[in-house]
Order: structure tokens, then C-alpha cells, then sequence
């Protein structure tokens, strides 16, 4: 499989864990106290994930010559793009009246993007092929 297939498919099950995150928070469920604060913080923890891996796939379909040390690279820069621009939202929410502030969820950030890097880590071969960068 090539990687920005992998890259993609990643990216594209961080939206459906963000989606089934909304889904589950618009049912209302009484799912008691660690549910409610899971539900609460699963938005960040799962667009950390999915911004990363998004980026990540459509700098890998650019074509450009690519090894694990030039894909680790790109990873930690979509990485950076994506925590910041969250955390940023998340204090740009301190502005906005009907919008919450919540230390909580930069945390899930941060561990959404520690399991990002482990997600890199597991479908990233350690030698890439350039021509078609198939692994």
C-alpha cells in the first residue's frame, strides 16, 4: 500500500472518531461522569490526529523524494501545524462569549498527537521505496 494511501486512511479515521465524537455528544446519553468528560475532550484528541495525517498526505502526494528520515520530518511538521493551530483555537475561545476554554482539551491535544506519532510509527516503513513510495 502506498503511504499516502496510509497517511490518507489515517487521516480520514481521525474525522470518523471526530464525527462519531459529534454523533455521540448530539444523543445526549446519560453515560455518567469519565463518559461525559471523554465525549467532552475526544474533539481535540481526534483532529489532532486527523489534521496531522491530512497534511501528512497531501505533502507525500506531492511526489517529492521521500525517505524515513524526510517523512519523519514532515510528520513533525504537520505535527506542529496541528497542535498549534489548536491550542490557538483553544485560546481563541477565551474571546468568544458562548465558546469554552478548557485546559482539558490542550491535554487531549498533546496526547492526540502522541498517539499520531505512534500511528507514524507503525505504518511508516523504515526504508521507502521513492519510485511510488510503496514500503
Amino acid at each position: 500500500m502506498k503511504l499516502v494511501t496510509r497517511y490518507g486512511l489515517s487521516g480520514i479515521g481521525g474525522l470518523a472518531l471526530l464525527s462519531s465524537g459529534h454523533w455521540l455528544r448530539a444523543r445526549r446519553l446519560i453515560i455518567g461522569q469519565p463518559g461525559e468528560y471523554l465525549l467532552g475532550v475526544l474533539p481535540n484528541f481526534a483532529a489532532a490526529i486527523a489534521i496531522v495525517f491530512v497534511i501528512l498526505s497531501i505533502w507525500t502526494d506531492q511526489n517529492l523524494p521521500m525517505n524515513f528520515r524526510a517523512a519523519r520530518i514532515r510528520f513533525l511538521l504537520s505535527a506542529t501545524i496541528s497542535g498549534i493551530g489548536l491550542v490557538v483555537w483553544e485560546f481563541m475561545q477565551r474571546i468568544g462569549h458562548k465558546l469554552v476554554f478548557d485546559i482539558h482539551d490542550i491535554l487531549a491535544t498533546a496526547i492526540g498527537l502522541c498517539a499520531a506519532a505512534l500511528l507514524f510509527q507503525a505504518i511508516t516503513p523504515k526504508i521507502i521505496h521513492d519510485a511510488g513510495q510503496t514500503g
